[in-house]
């Protein structure tokens, strides 16, 4: 949990994983390895620095050695679940909807999930993320910002999977739309 707390979070912190183990339980019965996919949101955003590229990747290997590390299972399985959680955390890394198979559609739809909440959540979560990248120039954390965000509304799916997909597809658009129109609105003076 330490990890999940240090500087500078301010949405990728234990409200979030939080929230996503909660997402994960609710859908615990249709994931091929539920326990897998628990491990893997534990560690997804474990590493976490803004102007990092490589989160995703350190991320897998904390929870590649953390598996292997644990003992208690057979060596064949430690391996067989570490591979496993190693693919989850690394599939967050561009959160392809389209390209994703198996539980890895769980862990990247479970970690999107918070695009469809509530207004009030969504622009929490979207001020966490700014505050997370103040270190950025207004104008170039808007430029930025409005392509991740118009290229997730760009998709024509947002989330992988149909339980995520008929819950959440049309209040994550509609927060994405209006997170669009909030960074092209004139700053307030």
């Amino acid at each position: 949990m330490q990890a999940w707390s240090r500087w500078p979070r301010r949405y990728h912190d234990a409200t979030h994983l939080l929230a996503c183990l909660r997402h994960a339980r609710e859908v615990a019965a249709l994931c091929e390895a539920p326990d897998a996919v628990a491990l893997a949101l534990w560690f997804h955003d474990a590493v976490y620095w803004p102007w990092s590229k490589a989160n995703e990747r350190r991320s897998a290997d904390w929870a590649r050695r953390f598996v292997l590390g644990c003992g208690g299972l057979p060596p064949g399985r430690a391996q067989e679940l570490a591979a496993r959680v190693e693919r989850h955390v690394m599939a967050t890394q561009h959160h392809a909807a389209g390209a994703l198979q198996g539980d890895d559609r769980w862990v990247v739809d479970i970690d999107l999930a918070i695009l469809g909440q509530p207004p009030e959540v969504y622009d929490a979560y979207e001020q966490g993320v700014r505050r997370e990248y103040r270190w950025m120039p207004a104008a170039t954390y808007a430029a930025a910002r409005r392509r991740v965000l118009q290229g997730f509304l760009d998709r024509p799916r947002l989330y992988a999977t149909d339980w995520f997909h008929a819950r959440l597809d049309t209040p994550a658009r509609d927060n994405l739309r209006r997170a669009l129109a909030a960074l092209d609105a004139p700053a307030p003076r």
